[in-house]
C-alpha cells in the first residue's frame, strides 16, 4: 500500500528546494558553513528525487530500499520543519525589534534572539544529514525515472479500439439513446457545413469509452455515415500523429509520410467532403493552440462529419466542443450489482450463495456508480466463497485492497499523475477528509495557503487567485463536484467522488490519519497531518497521538465536544489548527504555536480571545465567524501584519473593533467593519483594495464627513461584490430570513437608533457621504439600511444583481433602478414617504427591470399608486411578486410573466389587479380585511394554480365554485378563515390535490361525503382547530394514497368506526386535543404501513387496544398530556420494528414506565425512550 508514497516525498524535496532560497536563509548564509550545505542539497536532490518510483516498486523486496526511503522521508519532513521555525522565528524578531536597529556584523535589518541563533546552527546539520541521507540511495542501484515514464506504463495497458461486447454492458441504454439523439440533432442544426465535435467528460473508470463504443457501433450510425475512424489519444497529443493515424484508418493501409504538409494534403484526399464519424479517446489536452492545429483540418469533412471526443477534463471539452459536453453519470445501483455478479459469480451461481447476496449489495455502495469498481471488487471475490472474505471487503477501503490497486485505483491514478507536482500535494491534502464531507472552496484554499502548497511568481498577483485557480483545475477533472450553492454570496460547497476520495487516501499514505471510531495502535511519529472526528470523548484519544511532534495539521471536524485549550499546545509546529465549534476558551499560550497561520475558532462560544494571540506574527487566517457570545477583540490585533482573512460575519455581540486595523495591509477578508468614534476607528482604516467577497459597514452615523467617506476608497474595491450599508447597530435579533426561488438573503425588520425623518439642515451632509461612499461598478449586491436622508444617489452600477432598501424613511422617491441589465431580485421595505412608484422608478428606458424575477415590496404605508407606462416593457421576467404591509395600494400593472404571488395586508380592492394575471401557479392571499369572497374570475384565468393559500382573512366566508376548474392545484391551505361555513361542490373535481390544509375555520361543521371523495392524489391532509366540526366524511376509506393525517383541536369531532379501513398507504397519525376520538376508531388496526402515531390531550383515555399490536410497521410513538392512561397493551413488546417511544405529562403511565416499573418489560426493547425528562434505550 506504500507505492503512491513517492508521489507525496517527491513534490516535498522540491519544497525543500524552494525554501533554501527564501531571503530569510539567505541571510545567514555565510554562518555555519550553510552555503555549502544548501549548494550540495541542491545537487542531491533532483538526482533522488529521480530514483523515487524505482524505489518504492522495489521497497518491497529490499528492506534496504524500504529503510532508506523511511529516513528520507523523516529527515526531510524535518528540515522541512526546522526551515519553517527558523522563518517564524525571524518574523518574531522583526516585530520585536521592528526595522528601526541594524545588525552591523550581520546586516540584518533585526535584532537576532538567541533561539533564532540556536536554529541557524542546527540547520546545517539537518541539511547535511539530509544530503548524505539522499546520497545513500545512489548506492542502492536504483532506476531514474521520469514522470513520463509513469504515464507510459499506464498507457500502453489501456489503448482502446471501436470493439464491444454489447451483452456486457449495463445501464448504459438512456445514455447511448441520448447521445445518438445529440448526434443527429447536431447533424440536422449543422447542415451548413460545421464539424460538430460533442465531448463526453466524467472520471475515470465511469464508461467514456463504453459509451462512445456503444453509439460507434450502433446501426443507424453505420447507415448514416461514410466512414468511421477510431482513435485512442490518451496523454500524447502528437497532432501528426493522430493525423497518421486517422489516415491509415481511413484508408487501411500503411501510410509513411512524417511532413505535416503532405500528411494535411492527404487527410484532404482520404476524407475531404465524406461524412465521417471520428472518435477521439481519452483527449487530456488543453492547449487550445495544439488542438487547432487538428481541429481546423477536421472541419473539411462533409455535410454531417461528426467527432466524439471522451476526456476527464471539462477544460479539454470546452476547448474542443462545439456543443455543450455530454457529463456521464455514475450508474445506478442496481446496474452495478448486475455488473458485480457477473464477475463474482459464475452463471446463476449465486443462489447457492443467498448469505452472500447481502454483504454484495452492501459492498457494490462502494462503487459510486463507477462500472469498473464494480467489476474489480467482482473479480476481487470470483473465487471467495467465505462469508468472512466478503465482510473483509465490505469493512475495507478499496485503498487498501490489492485487487483495486490494479484495477480501479490506476485508472484514476492516471488523472493523479497527470497534474502538475503544485496540485499533487493539493491533493494529497485532501485525504484528511472523510467520504462525502462538504468542502468549503475558499476555507480550502486558506489552508492550502498556511501549508505552503500554493506558490505565486507573479509579483501582483495573489495567492488566494491562484488557489482559486489550482482549485478549478480540480474541478475541471472531475476531482471535486459541486453539491450546493448558496445564492446570497455565490459561495458553495464540493464533495470528491467516493472513488477519488479513496485515490486520495492512497497518495497520503502515513502522512495524513483521519482518526474516527477506531485508533490505531503503534507510534503516530510520521503523522504530519490529522483530522480528528468528534464522535467521542477527547480525553480517550491515543497516548501515541502526543508523540506525532511534527505535527502540522490538526482539525477536528464534526465536533461537538469541548476540546480541552491546552491540548493543541502539545504540537509546536503546527500550521494549520481547526477548532470549529469545539473550544469554550483559548490557551494564553498559543503564541507558542509561532508557526500557525490557519486558525478556525468557528461556531464556538467564547467570549473574549487572548491578548497573547496577537504574538501570533505569521498568522494568515483567522476565523471567528458564528461565534455569537464573542464581545471584542484583542486591541494589538492591528499588529498581525500578515493576517490575510478576518472573519467575524455573525459575531453579533461586537459594538466595535480594534483600532488601527489599516495596518493590516494584506487583509482580503473581513465581512464586517463598524466605524467608531475613536483614533483608528475611523472607516479610512479600510480604504485598501486588497477587500474581497462581502462587507457590512455599520454605525456610518460616525462618519465625519465627505472627505473621511471618500478616504473609504471603496470605489477601488473591485473585488468586494456584496456592500451592506447600514446606520446604526443593527439588533441583529431582528434579522428575518428571506428565501426567494433561487435567492437568499437577510434584511431586518427594524433599525436601532434611526429616526424615520431627519431635519433638512443635515440633509445635504448626509447624502453627500452616502454619495461618497460609492461602490466599484463591479459590485452584485447592495443593501441600504436606515439611510437617514431624503434621495438616494444616482450610481452607475450597472452590475447588480440584488438591491435591498430597508427603513430609509426620508426618502420620497425610489432611484431609477429600472434602467439595471443584470438587477434580479429587489426588496423594498420601510419606506413611509413613498407614495407612488411610476415614471422615476422605472429610468424611462423602453425595456424596464429587463432581468428582474423577484420583486418584494413590504412596509409602504402611503403608497397608493403603482402605475405603468405606456408603450414599454415592464417587468417582463418577473416571476415572484411579494406585496406587504401596503394598506392603501388599491392598484398594480399586471405582469404577464409572474408565477408567484403573496399579497398580504393590503386592501381588497387590489385583487381586481390581479385577475387579468393568467400565468400564476403559486398565489398567498393573507390577512385582508373585509374580504368575503375570491373572485371567480381570478381562479378561472389562472388555471395553472398548483398552490393557493388563504390566510387570516377573518371574513371570508367562501370559494368561489370556479375553483373547480384548477386542474393542477397541488395544494390548498385555509386557515383562520372564521366565518368560512363550508367548502364548495367544486372542490372534488381537485383530481391532482396532494395537500389539503384546514385551520381555524371556527364556522366550518362538516366535510360533505362527496368533497372527500374526489381527492384521489390526497397525500396529506391536516385538520386543526375547527372548533364546531363534528364530521368527516367516512368516505375516507377511498382515500388510498393519503400518507398523512392530522387532526388537532377539534373538541366535538367523530369518525365513523370504519373511517380507517382502507387507508393502505397511511404513514402517519396524529390525533391532538380530539377527545370524542377516543377509544381510536377500530379500524386503525387494518393500517399495517403506518409508522408514526401521536396522542395528546385525551383527559379520558385510560388503556390502548391491544390491537396496537397488529401495526407491525410503526416506528414512532408519542403519548403525551393523558393523565389517566395506566397501562400500555401487552403487544407492544411485538412491535420490532418500534424505535422511539415518549411519554409526556401522562403521571401514571411515566411510573409505570421507568426502569424497574411494572410496564418497563414491554418496552424494553426499543432503542430509543423517553419518559418525562429522561432519556432510555441502546
Amino acid at each position: 500500500m506504500q507505492y503512491m508514497a513517492d508521489l507525496v516525498l517527491y513534490p516535498v524535496l522540491q519544497v525543500i528546494l524552494e525554501k533554501l532560497a527564501s531571503p530569510y536563509v539567505q541571510k545567514f548564509h555565510d554562518l555555519y558553513h550553510l552555503r555549502e550545505n544548501i549548494e550540495k542539497l541542491q545537487n542531491t536532490l533532483p538526482t533522488a528525487r529521480a530514483f523515487l518510483d524505482d524505489a518504492h516498486k522495489r521497497q518491497e523486496t529490499d528492506e534496504h530500499v524500504e529503510n532508506w526511503l523511511v529516513k528520507l522521508k523523516d529527515v526531510a519532513y524535518q528540515s522541512e520543519n526546522l526551515l519553517d521555525e527558523f522563518a517564524a522565528e525571524s518574523v518574531l524578531c522583526e516585530h520585536r525589534t521592528g526595522k528601526a536597529k541594524q545588525v552591523s556584523t550581520l546586516f540584518l535589518p533585526f535584532e537576532p534572539s538567541k533561539h533564532l541563533f540556536d536554529l541557524a546552527k542546527m540547520l546545517p546539520k539537518k541539511l547535511k544529514e539530509l544530503d548524505e541521507i539522499a546520497k545513500h540511495g545512489f548506492s542502492l542501484n536504483l532506476t531514474a525515472t521520469t514522470a513520463e515514464r509513469r504515464f507510459d506504463n499506464y498507457d500502453r495497458t489501456k489503448v482502446t479500439g471501436s470493439f464491444v461486447m454489447t451483452s456486457k454492458i449495463c445501464g448504459r441504454n438512456d445514455d447511448k439513446k441520448k447521445l445518438l439523439e445529440l448526434l443527429f440533432t447536431a447533424c440536422d442544426c449543422n447542415a451548413g457545413g460545421v464539424v460538430s465535435i460533442i465531448p463526453i467528460v466524467g472520471i475515470g473508470g465511469l464508461g467514456k469509452t463504453t459509451l462512445a463504443q456503444l453509439v460507434y457501433n450502433d446501426e443507424k450510425v453505420n447507415h448514416f455515415f461514410d466512414i468511421k475512424i477510431w482513435v485512442y489519444v490518451s496523454r500524447d497529443f502528437d497532432v501528426s500523429k493522430l493525423i497518421l493515424s486517422i489516415i491509415e484508418s481511413a484508408t487501411k493501409r500503411k501510410c509513411e509520410l512524417l511532413e505535416m504538409d503532405l500528411l494535411q494534403a492527404h487527410f484532404q484526399d482520404s476524407l475531404g467532403g465524406k461524412r465521417f464519424l471520428i472518435v477521439l479517446d481519452d483527449v487530456w489536452n488543453e492547449d487550445q493552440d495544439e488542438w487547432d492545429k487538428l481541429g481546423d483540418l477536421l472541419q473539411s469533412g462533409g455535410s454531417g462529419s461528426r467527432i466524439i471526443v471522451t476526456t476527464r477534463s471539462t477544460k479539454a471539452a470546452s476547448i474542443v466542443g462545439t456543443t455543450s459536453p455530454y457529463c456521464l453519470q455514475g450508474l445506478t445501483e442496481d446496474d452495478c450489482w448486475i455488473l458485480f455478479k457477473q464477475r463474482a459469480f459464475s452463471k446463476e451461481e449465486e443462489v447457492e450463495h443467498p448469505d452472500l447476496l447481502e454483504i454484495g449489495k452492501q459492498i457494490i455502495r462502494k462503487c459510486g456508480g463507477v462500472p469498473l469498481a464494480a467489476k474489480t471488487l467482482g473479480s476481487l471475490l470470483r473465487f471467495k466463497r467465505e462469508k468472512e472474505d466478503w465482510l473483509f471487503v465490505q469493512e475495507s477501503e478499496l485503498w487498501k485492497l490489492e485487487e483495486c490497486n490494479s484495477g480501479i485505483l490506476p485508472a484514476l491514478r492516471l488523472s493523479y499523475l497527470h497534474l502538475p507536482l503544485h496540485l499533487k500535494r493539493c491533493f494529497a491534502f485532501c485525504s484528511l477528509y472523510p467520504k462525502n464531507y462538504e468542502i468549503q472552496k475558499e476555507k480550502m484554499i486558506q489552508i492550502w495557503i498556511a501549508e505552503g502548497l500554493i506558490t505565486c511568481l507573479e509579483r501582483n498577483r495573489q495567492l488566494e487567485d491562484v488557489g482559486n485557480e489550482y482549485f478549478n483545475d480540480f474541478l475541471c477533472l472531475s476531482f471535486f463536484q459541486e453539491v450546493k450553492k448558496f445564492d446570497e454570496t455565490d459561495l458553495a460547497l464540493y464533495k470528491m467522488h467516493d472513488l477519488i476520495h479513496d485515490l486520495a487516501r492512497s497518495v497520503g499514505s502515513k502522512d495524513f490519519m483521519i482518526l474516527g471510531h477506531d485508533f490505531p495502535r503503534g507510534s503516530m511519529a510520521r503523522v504530519h497531518h490529522l483530522s480528528i472526528l468528534c464522535h467521542t470523548d477527547p480525553a480517550s484519544l491515543p497516548k501515541d497521538l502526543y508523540g506525532a511532534k511534527h505535527l502540522r495539521t490538526l482539525q477536528f471536524l464534526f465536533c461537538s465536544l469541548d476540546i480541552p485549550a491546552s491540548f493543541p499546545l502539545n504540537f509546536k509546529y503546527l500550521r494549520v489548527l481547526d477548532l470549529s465549534g469545539c473550544v469554550k476558551k483559548v490557551d494564553e499560550s498559543i503564541s507558542d504555536l509561532i508557526c500557525l497561520r490557519y486558525l478556525d475558532l468557528s461556531n464556538t462560544s467564547i467570549k473574549t480571545l487572548p491578548h497573547t494571540i496577537c504574538n501570533l506574527y505569521n498568522l494568515q487566517t483567522l476565523n471567528l465567524s458564528s461565534c455569537g457570545n464573542l464581545m471584542e477583540l484583542p486591541f494589538g490585533l492591528a499588529n498581525l501584519t500578515g493576517l490575510r482573512h478576518l472573519n467575524i460575519e455573525g459575531c453579533n455581540g461586537l459594538t466595535r473593533l480594534p483600532a488601527g486595523l489599516g495596518n493590516l495591509v494584506h487583509l482580503q477578508t473581513l465581512p464586517l467593519y463598524i466605524v467608531g468614534k475613536g483614533i483608528g476607528e475611523s472607516i479610512t482604516e479600510i480604504s485598501s483594495p486588497n477587500l474581497r467577497g462581502e462587507l457590512s459597514i455599520r454605525c456610518l452615523e460616525n462618519i465625519k464627513d465627505k472627505e473621511e467617506a471618500k478616504l473609504a476608497n471603496l470605489r477601488a474595491k473591485k473585488y468586494v461584490d456584496l456592500l451592506r450599508f447600514q446606520w446604526g447597530s443593527g439588533n441583529e435579533e431582528n434579522i428575518v430570513k428571506l428565501e426567494t426561488g433561487s435567492t437568499s438573503y437577510e434584511v431586518c425588520q427594524e433599525v436601532d437608533g434611526t429616526s424615520r425623518s431627519l431635519s433638512r439642515d443635515n440633509d445635504n451632509v448626509v447624502e453627500g457621504i452616502l454619495e461618497c461612499l460609492q461602490p466599484h461598478v463591479n459590485l452584485k449586491k447592495l443593501y441600504i439600511k436606515g439611510y437617514p436622508g431624503f434621495k438616494f444617489p444616482d450610481w452607475d452600477l450597472p452590475n447588480l444583481v440584488l438591491i435591498a432598501l430597508i427603513n430609509c424613511r426620508g426618502c420620497g422617491n425610489l432611484p431609477a433602478l429600472g434602467k439595471l441589465p443584470f438587477l434580479k431580485t429587489l426588496y423594498l421595505q420601510g419606506m413611509d414617504g413613498v407614495t407612488h412608484i411610476g415614471e422615476e422608478f422605472y429610468g424611462g428606458k423602453t425595456l424596464i427591470f429587463p432581468s428582474l424575477e423577484d420583486l418584494t415590496i413590504k412596509d409602504l404605508p402611503c403608497l397608493k399608486e403603482w402605475s405603468c407606462i405606456e408603450n414599454g416593457a415592464v417587468f417582463p421576467r418577473l416571476q415572484k411578486l411579494v406585496v406587504d404591509k401596503c394598506p392603501n395600494l388599491i392598484t398594480m400593472p399586471t405582469f404577464q410573466s409572474l408565477l408567484y404571488l403573496e399579497l398580504r395586508d393590503c386592501h381588497p380592492k387590489i385583487l381586481e389587479s390581479v385577475e387579468n394575471m393568467s400565468s400564476l401557479s403559486n398565489l398567498v392571499i393573507d390577512a385582508f380585511q373585509g374580504l368575503q369572497h375570491l373572485s371567480g374570475k381570478l381562479l378561472e384565468n389562472n388555471k395553472s394554480l398548483e398552490t393557493l393559500e388563504i390566510l387570516s382573512c377573518r371574513s371570508f366566508i367562501s370559494l368561489p365554485q370556479e375553483i373547480e376548474h384548477l386542474t393542477d392545484l397541488k395544494s390548498l391551505i385555509i386557515s383562520y378563515c372564521e366565518k368560512l361555513t363550508h367548502l364548495p361542490a367544486g372542490i372534488r373535481k381537485l383530481q391532482t390535490l396532494e395537500f389539503l390544509e384546514i385551520n381555524g375555520c371556527h364556522s366550518l361543521e362538516s366535510f360533505p361525503s362527496e368533497d372527500i371523495a374526489g381527492f384521489n392524489s390526497l397525500k396529506s391532509l391536516s385538520v386543526e382547530n375547527c372548533s364546531n366540526l363534528i364530521y368527516l366524511s367516512s368516505r375516507f376509506l377511498h382515500l388510498t394514497v393519503l400518507e398523512q393525517l392530522s387532526i388537532m383541536g377539534c373538541p366535538r369531532l367523530t369518525l365513523a368506526r370504519e373511517s380507517f379501513q382502507n387507508l393502505s398507504s397511511l404513514r402517519s397519525l396524529s390525533i391532538i386535543s380530539c377527545p370524542e376520538l377516543y377509544p381510536l376508531p377500530v379500524s386503525l388496526q387494518y393500517v399495517t404501513m403506518l409508522q408514526s402515531l401521536v396522542i395528546h390531550s385525551s383527559p379520558h383515555l385510560t388503556d390502548l387496544p391491544d390491537w396496537l399490536a397488529k401495526l407491525s410497521s410503526l416506528r414512532s410513538l408519542a403519548i403525551s398530556n393523558c393523565e389517566h392512561l395506566i397501562s400500555l397493551p401487552e403487544g407492544i413488546k411485538y412491535l420490532n420494528a418500534l424505535q422511539h417511544l415518549s411519554i409526556q405529562d401522562c403521571p401514571h403511565l411515566e411510573r409505570l414506565c421507568k426502569k424497574k416499573g411494572m410496564e418497563w418489560r414491554k418496552i424494553a426493547h426499543i432503542p430509543h425512550i423517553y419518559i418525562g425528562s429522561l432519556k432510555f434505550g441502546r
